[in-house]
């Protein structure tokens, strides 16, 4: 039967070809584009056949991690800000990631009286308090805060990945995947074939 052993049922038939869908920025697919969250091409549902027994990282098709569409004016405005700069941000969630805001502040003190969104990023819910980061503010700096009150879907991140492991040679995920994030040590993409 060679590496794929399938049988001439629904399944065999409906696998026409090996090896996964697209290749940007010349890597496959499934693999995340810079680790830090931003996905390769999505596979739309795709069931997984492996070929090898091994492990598979996949992000379930329809998860998806919400990028920030509004924000509130700061709840505490800090001090010792720049104005005008584009300024990083941390967040009480620890799924969200990548949002910057260029900030407007009330002159000397450098106090921070409105957001605009700079990157949307990802992973934010309603009512995630947000702390502006500067590089460089003075000792003794106040950080500003503020909320998030509105967001829009966005693409998932690595760390809701979830992994199969020991995955059987001649067997399907039991799930449909969107995104494959990382395969297991001894398992090529060469290995899996892509099911639509």
């Amino acid at each position: 039967m060679g590496k794929f052993p399938i049988s001439d049922g629904i399944a065999g038939k409906a696998m026409r070809s090996t090896g996964l869908v697209g290749t940007p920025d010349g890597k496959p697919a499934w693999i995340f584009e810079n680790q830090t969250g931003v996905l390769g091409n999505n596979l739309k549902s795709s069931v997984l056949y492996m070929g090898v027994t091994g492990n598979v990282n996949v992000i379930v098709a329809g998860t998806s991690l919400a990028s920030v569409s509004a924000i509130g004016n700061p709840t505490n405005g800090g001090t010792l800000y720049t104005n005008g700069i584009t300024a990083n941000t941390t967040c009480s969630n620890n799924m969200a990631q990548d949002l910057t805001v260029t900030i407007t502040t009330n002159g000397a003190p450098g106090v921070i009286q409105s957001l605009v969104i700079a990157a949307a990023g990802s992973g934010y819910n309603p009512g995630d308090i947000i702390t502006i980061v500067e590089a460089g503010r003075a000792v003794g700096a106040v950080d500003a805060k503020a909320v998030i009150t509105a967001v829009n879907d966005g693409v998932p991140v690595a760390a809701q990945a979830i992994t199969f492991e020991s995955v059987q040679a001649g067997s399907f995920l039991p799930v449909a995947v969107d995104f494959i994030t990382s395969l297991g040590t001894g398992v090529t993409e060469a290995d899996i074939i892509i099911c639509k």
